[in-house]
């Protein structure tokens, strides 16, 4: 059966172990074409690309000390992370990352739309990130899903998403449980 006509896997999550930790770093460099522009020899572009992710770890480790790193999964295949920090007020997205070859699939939409039903679930007041305002694919997706800017720099808009004011999804309302962690998607076809 080709590839599109096939049934979506259903997107899941589990928590990150050590385990992930070669996954993490792959997918943190997956987003570091700014980096490779710089045209260093491979070792050196290697040891850069360490160095920020150990700056980035250390940073979100300070900043968001109750931050869970989730490992995003299509069936048995990992697929993304979603990092995200519970203030038992508010949930904020630290960061979210698909896979390359998994983009275009909905799965960032889908790992949105899980934290989306995770805070409406909990009662939190909102969920939170940031985004570069030129990564206009992503704008769109958080825009489509019902954010708002709350604060917009140049080099990052806050958005939020207020659960009280944004109806329950459709698989919410035939009874899915958010704790469940388990999404099913469509694609694109």
């Amino acid at each position: 059966m080709p590839a599109d006509t096939m049934a979506p896997l259903p997107l899941h999550t589990r928590p990150s172990g050590p385990q992930d930790a070669p996954l993490l770093r792959l997918l943190f460099a997956s987003r570091c074409d700014h980096l490779r522009a710089l045209g260093l020899p491979p070792d050196a572009l290697q040891a850069l690309i360490d160095q920020q992710y150990a700056c980035r770890e250390a940073d979100y480790t300070r900043r968001y000390p109750r931050a869970r790193t989730l490992i995003a999964l299509a069936g048995q295949e990992p697929v993304g992370a979603l990092v995200v920090n519970d203030d038992e007020a508010l949930l904020h997205i630290v960061d979210i990352v698909v896979a390359p070859s998994a983009r275009g699939r909905g799965h960032g939409r889908a790992l949105v739309r899980q934290v989306q039903e995770q805070a409406r679930e909990a009662g939190r007041q909102a969920v939170t990130l940031g985004v570069d305002p030129t990564n206009q694919q992503a704008l769109r997706l958080y825009l489509a899903l019902g954010f708002e800017p709350a604060d917009m720099q140049p080099l990052q808009w806050r958005m939020q998403w207020l659960p009280r004011t944004h109806l329950r999804p459709r698989a919410a309302q035939e009874g899915a449980h958010a704790d469940s962690l388990s999404i099913t998607i469509t694609t694109k076809g």
